[in-house]
């Protein structure tokens, strides 16, 4: 299975970085021919692209990129913050999509993380995931948020529902089926499907797999699905590893690791992977 490996990871690594771990990058000009990993990105204000636990989805000829902002000093909410970007490689600032709440589950001194986006084919409008919490992460469960502009802004509803209650997980990531089915995912391998219009479950769709299996990703590959998750290490990297299967519901083979062992996944966690369809091919974009 290392065809695959190799295919998703040589294009990009836009993961979920620490922003204090990185060094600083100044280009020698304001625009840019390549996709830089491992150093910060700066938009066309020259301003670093803060979007920790991100996705992109693309609507027409433009990408849109969507991730937690973030302060060296405190990892309470401060937003959830848009760019744009014709390339992948040059981004503008667009908004913040999401700001902190006067008050509530997304007000001041509370979490809000890994932010995800997608657009309900049958409603037309763009919704927002993500978790929300405490500062001490007692109070987890899954969130969203609607617009009709995918710039925003963006309305908290508060918690996504199943059968009438919170999903109470904290890491959780979203993907789109090729016949335009939503699911959000969560640590442990649980998958969920969202109605129609994306603001609730209809059906707990897989059961946990294993322990652990934090930032869970995943991608779509003729036919066959690709979960990606990694351990439980608290904030400190380790070697992310994967499952495939044939159907959303199971059974999942084991993989083992997606990047090669002792590189703590290139000292990231996924957060997710962006399809990119070519005039030949599609290849698939690990952030």
């Amino acid at each position: 299975m290392k065809k695959i490996a190799v295919l998703i990871f040589t294009i990009s690594t836009l993961a979920s970085y620490s922003q204090s771990k990185l060094g600083y990058y100044v280009y020698s000009d304001k625009s840019n021919n390549a996709i830089y990993s491992g150093v910060p990105w700066l938009d066309q204000n020259g301003n670093i692209v803060s979007a920790h636990g991100a996705n992109i989805i693309k609507e027409k000829d433009t990408f849109y990129l969507f991730g937690e902002a973030h302060t060296d000093t405190s990892n309470a909410f401060v937003g959830f913050n848009c760019y744009s970007s014709k390339d992948l490689y040059n981004w503008k600032f667009e908004s913040v999509a999401l700001p902190v709440q006067r008050s509530g589950k997304l007000g001041p001194n509370r979490v809000g993380e890994r932010v995800k986006v997608m657009k309900s084919p049958k409603t037309g409008e763009y919704v927002m995931y993500m978790h929300a919490d405490t500062l001490t992460y007692k109070d987890q469960f899954v969130g969203y948020a609607v617009s009709k502009k995918i710039k925003g802004p963006y309305e908290f509803k508060g918690p996504l529902l199943f059968q009438g209650k919170p999903i109470k997980k904290w890491d959780m990531g979203t993907f789109q089926d090729d016949d335009g089915s939503g699911y959000v995912l969560v640590h442990g391998g649980e998958i969920y499907k969202l109605s129609d219009d994306y603001k609730s479950v209809t059906e707990k769709v897989n059961e946990n797999i294993t322990t652990g299996f934090e930032s869970p990703t995943m991608l779509k590959k003729d036919g066959l699905y690709y979960f990606i998750g990694s351990h439980l290490t608290s904030w400190e990297k380790n070697d992310n590893y994967y499952y495939t299967s044939n159907s959303l519901k199971g059974p999942w083979t084991s993989r083992g690791l997606i990047a090669p062992e002792g590189t703590l996944t290139w000292n990231s966690q996924s957060t997710f992977v962006l399809p990119i369809q070519g005039t030949k091919e599609t290849n698939y974009m690990f952030m």
